[in-house]
């Protein structure tokens, strides 16, 4: 069975990706999708691959994925022998269902103004960078309220792929100018990330976050 990564290197929704084959210690092919300049997403054999040119498509034999927060539920039921990254306990479980969520629709407000920031793209909010620090607030929020249960990460006392789905956005967060002086708890949150097995960093993230 052969994994790969149709990848590139400077969006986030591919790096947490990376991040978690890198957490898992597996290893897979990675060609680069030339979208940053270029438009090798449009390439008609990556076209009938992924329809929707989006990018990154993971292929695991036969199984083919477009939507990050998709492959990490497929990379930890598949791959993980821990159990540990998708819990199978209900509410747990729950919790990183609604947290993926958030990364793939509040948080994605993050990636758009770091890549109009970066490279002028059209964000598809009006004003992404505040959608982004409202999505970091609410952030915050949650990880005030499972330091006052005792918890360090996102959806309990271990981390799991919600928290890996979440980290590029606030990792890759000074690409677009927001600071972590007023989210002190995603910052001590980062730096657990950062101490994990099998961590990798990524262009643009924060040496000492």
């Amino acid at each position: 069975m052969s994994l790969v990564l149709y990848n590139h290197d400077l969006l986030a929704d591919a790096y947490k990706v990376r991040l978690f084959l890198s957490l898992l210690g597996l290893r897979y092919e990675r060609p680069t999708v030339a979208i940053l300049p270029g438009n090798g997403n449009d390439a008609p054999a990556y076209r009938e691959l992924n329809p929707a040119g989006t990018v990154p498509t993971l292929v695991d034999g036969a199984v083919v994925l477009t939507r990050p927060e998709a492959m990490l539920v497929h990379l930890a039921e598949r791959h993980d022998t821990s159990g540990t990254w998708l819990p199978a306990d209900p509410a747990t479980r729950a919790a990183v269902f609604d947290t993926l969520a958030f990364a793939a629709g509040d948080l994605k407000a993050a990636e758009e103004a770091r890549l109009e920031s970066m490279l002028g793209l059209v964000p598809g909010h009006r004003d992404a960078f505040k959608a982004a620090r409202q999505a970091f607030r609410l952030l915050e929020g949650q990880l005030i309220r499972r330091h006052l249960d005792g918890e360090a990460f996102l959806t309990g006392a271990n981390p799991t792929i919600a928290d890996v789905a979440v980290f590029p956005a606030v990792a890759l967060s000074a690409d677009f100018g927001l600071g972590m002086e007023e989210f002190p708890r995603l910052l001590i949150w980062a730096r657990r990330i950062h101490k994990l097995d099998g961590f990798i960093t990524a262009p643009g993230v924060r040496e000492v976050v």
